[in-house]
């Protein structure tokens, strides 16, 4: 029967629920706990803010189970947008994607602002700062516009790699903001004389209460970016509602000590608290943290510069998204939604987001820029809120929810209520910021008029070309494959390996697109890879079923870690060029991961300089008997038998041990070959990787398990048979066998679970 290749177009999963916690945490704290909490302490009082802060939890709260629940039935890439348009379509559904657009730009304003103010801070008592004599308002304008644009062209270039800094800022500013909250209690146990700051518990009226939680409120947005991650979510109905549950909880907590922290860190001398941290505003926070603690300023200005940079080019990111859908979707224009096709970036849609992001950041003061997000952010959880109840209603019987809101409808009806409340109430704090969204809303109205009719949203999670249903056998082969020559290397050896075990062949190709772009719009750049799929399809003989499958994902690593868990192979084989790209790597930053984490066997073949794959008549297979050893000489028996070759077992031997040992250690070695010409090699040398090398040049084919040279080495295969397929001008295949350890610690831990 004639082969035929399964194409799939999948998505790929690789975001665990720390992941997706990280992602929310990282966007809450970004400029509301820094700039807009000294300021409302300053009209709320001391103990105004801590029930402010207290209250916009428990809000922001209600708000997550809606989302939570929205994001477990409907676990796409759209967030707030998409849920909203879900429920009412038309002119909200427009409107809704309007707002989001500029919610997520106008913070990423306050953001590039927050940044400023605190460098300015930072930098206030310098000499540097003497000397030039700088107008500190300028420079704020000057380090806000700077920044901006360094975030802009970072989403330009497309750079993807930046998880694990995400992370890694994420974790340092809640340690941060957690032991200045820990470090103010013992010092309010030393210092109790500090609690008096608080027997003027709510001095101004309850109603201030409502003006700081309403301007605060931008401090709990950001949960909402991890339903944009429905679509790259491990087990997203169990996953995402409990990451968007559990980072409100996390960050209500951390604010609720770092600002106790602040009103006992203050020294106000002679004049009330209140009314000394409406004399700093933005940076009334900053100074009581510096009074607080040795190094405090330094430690606060650092978390602030650090906090509000992660959080604008999030920002300028999900505002571009957003923008971009809306184009998509038949809203805008559309040439917002083309692709630049060497960026593979919206690029319209991120020139207009960052207009708008310079335009408040330069035009507008921080009170005003904090109070206009806290506005349409308030607006757009308010929809969200009305959308849950209404989906619930019509769609309840026909939706797969993993999560549902307890106390249906009260909870989302008094969460609309209370948002409700506070936005009109940020009216006593900025005027403008009304002005301005009435403005926006406005706008965007005269821009539905004129594109009224909204396409169809083409859905593209999985497109089959032609399918055939595999059978399922005992042993499954997963070859990644990017290129043709890449591709036909790698398939040949995967043939043999599958003829052999009469196993299942899959051949996996990734398509990459940078992380400011939708993983949909990856489509429009799959066929190169198709071609590649296919062009290795055609240099098998036609004896094995093969399935070809194209992944889309930010990173080539992340596709082949989804089809690791979607396809759970036996044996992954990939190539290596044979040289890391940048030197911190090993083989490579997409490699190492992928060989890192992926729980099965792993073979990597790095093409010499003149492949011969077709014409191996000699296999050199370098061993000292090792468990990896076993699973190298058991490729090499295949592929022997296939080509018809000998193999050359070599030991080198460094140490002066005794050839009789050495032949006794590598017997079980030799039990693995059957029908083949094996001979037995030892030479002694000063170097394990000389002697290979010298060795190599008299075979077509070298064949080597991985090592283990010290628990404590980042090595990949061990630091021999790495240096090894670097510098040998034959064919390398580098084999490692799966332990199982790291697979199973990670199941425990939930981060590499099956979708």
């Amino acid at each position: 029967m004639e082969n035929q290749v399964e194409e799939k177009i999948e998505l790929s999963r690789g975001l665990s629920i720390i992941h997706l916690m990280m992602m929310g945490m990282g966007m809450m704290i970004g400029a509301g706990v820094f700039v807009a909490t000294g300021i409302s302490i300053g009209f709320a009082g001391s103990g105004g803010i801590l029930i402010a802060f207290a209250l916009n939890g428990l809000v922001a709260l209600f708000s997550a189970m809606s989302f939570a629940e929205l994001s477990s039935a409907l676990p796409t890439a759209g967030g707030a947008y998409t849920y909203i348009d879900e429920a009412f379509k038309g002119l909200i559904g427009f409107l809704s994607g309007w707002i989001n657009w500029f919610a997520l730009t106008v913070a990423g304003s306050l953001y590039a602002i927050t940044f400023a103010t605190y460098t300015v801070f930072l930098l206030k008592g310098t000499a540097l700062f003497s000397i030039l004599g700088i107008f500190p308002g300028f420079l704020e304008k000057i380090l806000a516009l700077g920044i901006a644009l360094f975030f802009i062209v970072v989403n330009y270039i497309g750079v993807s790699e930046t998880g694990n800094i995400e992370n890694i800022i994420t974790i340092g500013q809640m340690l941060t903001l957690g032991f200045i909250g820990v470090f103010a209690i013992f010092y309010t146990i030393l210092h109790p004389e500090k609690l008096s700051y608080f027997s003027n518990f709510v001095p101004n009226g309850w109603d201030k209460i409502l003006m700081a939680m309403g301007f605060t409120y931008v401090g709990f947005e950001g949960y909402e970016v991890i339903a944009h991650a429905g679509e790259e979510a491990i087990n997203p109905k169990e996953n995402i509602p409990k990451a968007i549950l559990y980072s409100v909880v996390a960050v209500t907590t951390t604010y609720l000590l770092f600002a106790f922290a602040a009103i006992v860190g203050a020294e106000p001398g002679n004049i009330p608290i209140s009314e000394w941290f409406a004399q700093l505003g933005p940076v009334g926070m900053g100074e009581a943290i510096k009074d607080l603690m040795p190094y405090g300023g330094l430690l606060i200005t650092l978390a602030a510069i650090f906090s509000s940079t992660s959080a604008l080019n999030a920002t300028i990111y999900s505002g571009t998204r957003v923008l971009f859908a809306m184009s998509r979707d038949g809203r805008l224009p559309s040439f917002i939604s083309q692709i630049h096709r060497k960026r593979r970036i919206p690029h319209y849609a991120l020139f207009l987001s960052s207009i708008i992001v310079i335009t408040i950041a330069l035009v507008f003061p921080i009170e005003d820029v904090a109070a206009s997000a806290d506005i349409v952010f308030l607006l757009i959880f308010l929809l969200v809120n009305a959308s849950v109840i209404k989906i619930r209603i019509e769609r309840g019987d026909e939706l797969d929810y993993g999560f549902l809101i307890p106390y249906f409808p009260y909870i989302p009806l008094l969460a609309i209520f209370l948002q409700l409340i506070l936005s009109i109430w940020i009216f006593n704090v900025s005027p403008t910021a009304w002005l301005i969204t009435i403005a926006w809303i406005s706008f965007g109205l005269l821009i539905y008029s004129t594109y009224r009719q909204a396409r169809k949203k083409e859905e593209i999670e999985r497109e089959v070309v032609f399918e055939e249903k595999l059978e399922t056998r005992r042993y499954k082969i997963l070859v990644s494959v990017s290129n043709p020559r890449n591709a036909k290397i790698l398939t040949k050896y995967a043939e043999k390996i599958a003829e052999a075990k009469d196993d299942e062949l899959v051949i996996v190709s990734v398509v990459t697109v940078p992380e400011q772009t939708p993983l949909e719009e990856a489509k429009r750049f799959a066929s190169e890879n198709i071609r590649v799929i296919k062009e290795a399809k055609s240099q098998l003989k036609g004896k094995e079923k093969v399935e070809g499958i194209i992944y889309y994902a930010h990173s080539v690593f992340r596709g082949v870690l989804s089809a690791v868990r979607d396809q759970d192979p036996d044996l992954l084989i990939l190539g290596w060029r044979g040289y890391p790209r940048w030197r911190r790597y090993i083989m490579g930053s997409n490699l190492d991961k992928i060989i890192e984490n992926a729980p099965c066997d792993i073979m990597v073949v790095k093409p010499g300089e003149t492949e011969k794959y077709e014409r191996i008549k000699s296999i050199l297979l370098p061993s000292n008997g090792g468990v990896h050893s076993l699973m190298a000489a058991e490729i090499a028996n295949i592929l022997a038998k296939a080509y018809g070759a000998r193999v050359t077992v070599l030991n080198v031997n460094t140490s002066g041990e005794k050839r009789s040992r050495i032949e006794r250690r590598l017997q079980h070695i030799l039990k693995q070959f059957s029908g083949v010409q094996v001979n037995v090699k030892i030479i002694e040398r000063d170097s394990v990787v000389d002697g290979i090398l010298e060795e190599a040049q008299k075979h077509d084919l070298v064949i080597l398990g991985a090592t283990r040279e010290g628990f404590l080495q980042r090595l990949l295969f061990g630091e021999i048979p790495q240096k090894i397929a670097s510098e040998c001008r034959k064919t390398v295949i580098l084999v490692k066998k799966d332990l199982g350890l790291r697979s199973w610690i990670n199941r425990w831990f939930g981060i590499r679970e099956h979708p």
